[in-house]
């Protein structure tokens, strides 16, 4: 090339009078270059696709600790629930999670083989996991009752791996940020190379252009086609581009969806996201009730371009009716959603939320232009939206099976399980801030007369309808169980003796005035018997707390039924507690009367 260029500045006449006497060889060198630059290409390209190999292998690593992490968190919550409520289920669930787990430990030892510090990460991980899930399996086979709290082993234990998990992800992600920078800098050489190639290679074809004016048709031919291919070489290069920013913004999705904790969390990452998937766009994200009649906003995102309502029918959105995405552009012909309180945006998506055989919500997107809703970022958003209706199947039903662990499934109330495990924590907090905590056990007086004369569903009647009112008559921070039997329980902490009185005696005058029927008859009057304990700034433990009530209980049930009393044990405690802090005087309390 600099050989012609430096003849062509002695005697571009002759150059042009053997235009066609150097055609062959402009050709020759023409052929020589393109092959030059594929060549080129196709090996920088090659190198390009091996960075983003080895970033490719590094998320693998990453989502594979993930994985590790999550199936500990399954096994530790399997553990749980078979401390509170031991089914085989939970057995299952704890020997399932261990199975994934060391199934996603081989996976990540396979990964790190090339690498032997890694490797050795590993090998001392398996170590901490085989200790911990051992530890687990042993406290399984144990006194369930004495390990409702993690043992100082077990906890060491658990903090240990997930230490050791957490500095192998950071290690990792350290790894990531390299390799991401170095994909990026040999992307950066592959464009200016490209660019490089394409101005040398023009200037060449406008030289030749010259040389040969007389083949100028046949010149231009071959020009355009050179531009075309550089057409296409940098829009594979953008594609290329768009698409490593895609599956970064998807594995970040993905990871964050994997620590939230509820499902409001993951709503919120889920309309982050969509914002970025798209820019300058607008939308919500809804999400499906219980009685599944409405669907409300749970994140949004462009005011301004979402004229989206906050409360619809399901039946108003095209892709809950079909469930799957519709799309709708100011080109297209079709049904158009009614979820709108303004005009209809020139192009939008609704996609439905799906998972595990049940619709959860909807992602809703506009945007002003319907160039901007390409076939490539609907795959993503579709892929994006596959990702959280997974993460909130899972979390509904993490909390579903986490209510029914404590509460009664009749009365909806919480159940002695978790009263056990709550009171404690009442307990201690009592002592750590000086105050008062009261407990109030309450039996229905002669219940068995109701199944007797009217039957077990009559006594059900009677025991939701108590239930209720005892939800009803305390405070949102206390605490309603069903002790057992027809026998309920109230914590009520942060309070006084008076006013635990006061409230038991309120309840007890609620629950003589019900007026409960059942299959068009009366079922007469209900009655209840209630018995007070108190512990001031947490000095008596639940065992002992419980058994005073029980004590005031039985005495209520001496006294004729439908009365409140107090354990003689803790007034006995308090005067006590009274004659010591004297000369404070005395503290008198009065049992109300039925």
């Amino acid at each position: 090339m600099r050989y012609l260029l430096k003849n062509s500045g002695k005697n571009v006449l002759q150059s042009a009078l053997d235009a066609r006497r150097l055609l062959p060889f402009a050709f020759v060198l023409i052929v020589g270059f393109l092959v030059a630059m594929a060549w080129d290409s196709f090996s920088r390209t090659r190198e390009l696709l091996s960075s983003q190999a080895y970033v490719e292998h590094t998320h693998q690593v990453l989502y594979e600790m993930d994985a590790i992490q999550d199936g500990l968190g399954d096994a530790r919550e399997a553990w749980l629930h078979y401390i509170l409520t031991p089914e085989q289920q939970d057995l299952d669930t704890f020997a399932e999670s261990s199975k994934q787990i060391w199934k996603r430990v081989a996976r990540v030892e396979d990964l790190t083989r090339d690498d032997p510090a890694q490797a050795e990460r590993v090998k001392q991980l398996q170590v901490m996991i085989t200790d911990e899930l051992k530890q687990l399996s042993d406290n399984l086979r144990t006194n369930k009752t004495l390990l409702i709290y993690h043992s100082p082993a077990t906890d060491f234990k658990q903090d240990r791996v997930r230490n050791a998990v957490q500095q192998f992800k950071d290690e990792q992600e350290t790894l990531l940020r390299e390799r991401n920078q170095a994909a990026q800098a040999r992307a950066q050489e592959v464009e200016r190379s490209v660019s490089v190639r394409v101005g040398v290679f023009s200037a060449l074809m406008a030289f030749v252009f010259v040389l040969v004016i007389r083949e100028s048709k046949k010149l231009r031919i071959a020009e355009q086609a050179a531009l075309h291919s550089q057409t296409r070489l940098e829009g594979s290069l953008q594609q290329l581009q768009i698409e490593t920013e895609s599956g970064k913004m998807l594995n970040e999705l993905q990871a964050n969806l994997q620590i939230c904790v509820n499902a409001p969390e993951a709503y919120e990452v889920l309309g982050g996201y969509a914002q970025k998937f798209i820019p300058n766009s607008a939308g919500a994200v809804f999400a499906i009730d219980s009685s599944r009649n409405l669907m409300g906003v749970m994140a949004s995102w462009g005011d301004s371009l979402s004229p989206t309502q906050h409360i619809l029918s399901p039946e108003d959105c095209c892709a809950m009716r079909g469930g799957r995405l519709h799309l709708q552009v100011e080109t297209s012909r079709g049904l158009t959603c009614r979820h709108f309180s303004g005009s209809i945006p020139e192009a939008y998506v609704c996609l439905p939320l799906a998972a595990l055989g049940e619709t959860l919500g909807i992602l809703h997107i506009s945007t002003e232009h319907s160039d901007q809703l390409s076939a490539s970022r609907l795959a993503m958003i579709q892929q994006a939206g596959e990702y959280a209706a997974l993460r909130l199947a899972n979390l509904r039903l993490r909390e579903k099976l986490h209510d029914q662990s404590i509460r009664d499934p009749l009365t909806g109330l919480y159940n002695r399980r978790f009263l056990e495990a709550t009171l404690e924590q009442e307990l201690h907090r009592s002592g750590r801030h000086h105050t008062g905590l009261g407990v109030i056990m309450a039996d229905i007086d002669k219940f068995k007369v109701f199944n007797d004369s009217f039957g077990h569903t009559a006594g059900d009647i009677v025991l939701k309808e108590v239930a209720a009112m005892l939800r009803r008559s305390v405070r949102t921070e206390d605490i309603v169980c069903r002790y057992g039997g027809e026998e309920f329980l109230v914590v009520l902490p942060d309070t006084t003796l008076e006013s635990v009185s006061e409230r038991a005696e309120q309840v007890r005058e609620s629950i003589a005035k019900l007026d409960l029927q059942h299959a068009g008859h009366a079922l007469g009057k209900v009655t209840a018997s209630f018995g007070i304990s108190f512990s001031q700034d947490g000095v008596l433990t639940p065992e002992i707390l419980l058994r005073y009530a029980d004590e005031a209980l039985y005495e209520s049930k001496r006294r004729g039924c439908n009365c409140v009393s107090l354990s003689d044990s803790v007034t006995n405690l308090l005067a006590e507690k009274q004659e010591k802090d004297a000369p404070n005087p005395p503290l008198s309390f009065k049992i109300a009367q039925p």
